[in-house]
């Protein structure tokens, strides 16, 4: 099962800055938003989808993304 149960903010910030789920992930915004062009924003908007809807980030164990 999917969860984020455990992971703090910081840690959930590590994984949005993680490369591979930068790349497994970027086609969730667009390039022209401000997610899509500045790492603080992406930053911010994985981390509130993360909190928000966890289910649609499935590729991987969203722990591995702490391995970088």
């Amino acid at each position: 099962m999917f969860t984020i149960d455990g992971l703090n903010d910081k840690q959930l910030g590590r994984i949005a800055r993680n490369p591979q789920f930068m790349t497994d992930y970027n086609h969730m915004v667009s390039p022209t938003s401000p997610a899509g062009q500045n790492k603080e924003d992406w930053e911010f908007e994985m981390v509130n989808r993360l909190k928000k809807d966890a289910t649609q980030f499935k590729n991987r164990p969203i722990k591995e993304y702490l391995d970088y």
